[in-house]
């Protein structure tokens, strides 16, 4: 289904992920939603016998994603990236041994028939992004923040991504509660 837009970009902490359960700090938004790129790494063999194709197999690796976005608040940049912010100044300090947390991300996009596709992707963490700063010219040009992830299975189910479409008969207390929560349903 074609969609076109994007919007409603937010966040969340994964705080626990293993084979009893996963859980996640409340979601909160992230600064105006530019684009999102989503890149599953696809391995595929196949096994030929008796001179021919025979069966074939594919495992998805990581997941690439890269978002930009109009704005990243300095605070949510340091906690997407696990740089360290002092709490007098508010100043973010970014050291080479800096471990990003893992975290999901959840948004919207608007399909070609004015419903709405709502998307989580669950486990990933985040690195720095290519920063680009240039004087005005005659004609001045925006620079945006963008970050690139690396995004993998959840250990407690195996999930990587979640999607409900908003003309699903299925999905209306799903959607009602999307932003609410990155953790299962069931």
């Amino acid at each position: 289904m074609a969609t076109v837009g994007l919007k409603n970009l937010h966040y969340a902490k994964l705080t626990k992920d293993d084979t009893t359960g996963v859980t996640y700090e409340t979601p909160a938004r992230l600064g105006g939603a530019i684009s999102l790129r989503v890149d599953p790494q696809n391995n595929k063999t196949t096994l030929y016998a008796d001179d021919a194709p025979f069966a074939t197999a594919q495992s998805i690796s990581e997941i690439n994603v890269d978002i930009e976005l109009a704005d990243l608040d300095p605070s949510v940049m340091a906690i997407l990236l696990g740089h360290t912010i002092d709490s007098v100044t508010g100043e973010v300090t970014s050291k080479a041994g800096d471990m990003a947390p893992y975290v999901g991300i959840a948004g919207e996009a608007e399909k070609h028939n004015g419903a709405k596709r709502f998307f989580k992707l669950l486990k990933g963490r985040f690195s720095e992004g290519e920063e680009n700063l240039q004087t005005k010219g005659d004609s001045p040009e925006y620079t945006t923040p963008k970050l690139t992830g690396s995004f993998v299975m959840r250990e407690y189910d195996g999930q990587w991504r979640r999607i409900v479409d908003s003309d699903s008969s299925l999905g209306a207390d799903l959607i009602a509660n999307w932003y609410a929560s990155m953790e299962p349903t069931t």
